[in-house]
C-alpha cells in the first residue's frame, strides 16, 4: 500500500480503525521523506525536535502499528536493530557490511516479485531480497586498509 500524501495516510489510518494523531503523522513523515532506512532511535531523534515530549516507546509502538497495517516495512539488516522503510511496494535492499547503511536496489535488481510456490501450506506475506556488500565510501577504505 503506497501512501502519496498526508491525506492518503490519514485515510488509511482511519480505514484500519487507528486514531489520527500529530505524533503518528510526524513519525510517518520522518520515515516517508527520507531515502535512509532509519532505526526507531533515529526517527525518535528527528520527531523529538517537533514534539519534545514524545517518548521512544511511543515511536516504537507507532512503528509497530504502522507495520501491522502495511503502511511501512521493516528492513532487518545483519544487526538486531530493525530499520524501517515507507516504501512498501516490491523492491530490494543493499546493506553495507561496514557502516550498516541500507540503500534501495531497484535500479540494480529491479522490482520484480519472486514467485514462490506455496509448499507445505506456507503462505508468503512479504518478501525481500537483501544484498550484502560494501557501499562506495566503505569499499574505498577497506581496499586502502588491505593495501
Amino acid at each position: 500500500m503506497e501512501v502519496k500524501n498526508d491525506k492518503d495516510f490519514i485515510a488509511t489510518l482511519r480505514e484500519h480503525g487507528l486514531q489520527v494523531t500529530y505524533q503518528r503523522l510526524a513519525i510517518y513523515q520522518a520515515l516517508y521523506f527520507t531515502k535512509e532506512h532509519p532505526s526507531a532511535e533515529a526517527i525518535y531523534q528527528q520527531v523529538r525536535k517537533r514534539f519534545p515530549m514524545i517518548s521512544l516507546g511511543t515511536v516504537y509502538k507507532t512503528l509497530e502499528k504502522l507495520y501491522e497495517v502495511g503502511l511501512i516495512q521493516k528492513v532487518s539488516p545483519i544487526t538486531e536493530v530493525a530499520r524501517y522503510d515507507a516504501i512498501t511496494g516490491p523492491h530490494h535492499h543493499m546493506v553495507c557490511l561496514e557502516c550498516q547503511s541500507i540503500q534501495d536496489a531497484d535500479s540494480i535488481v529491479g522490482a520484480q516479485k519472486i514467485s514462490v510456490p506455496e509448499q507445505n501450506g506456507f503462505r508468503v506475506l512479504r518478501q525481500q531480497v537483501v544484498l550484502h556488500g560494501y557501499c562506495p565510501a566503505c569499499k574505498g577504505s577497506i581496499t586502502d586498509s588491505q593495501s
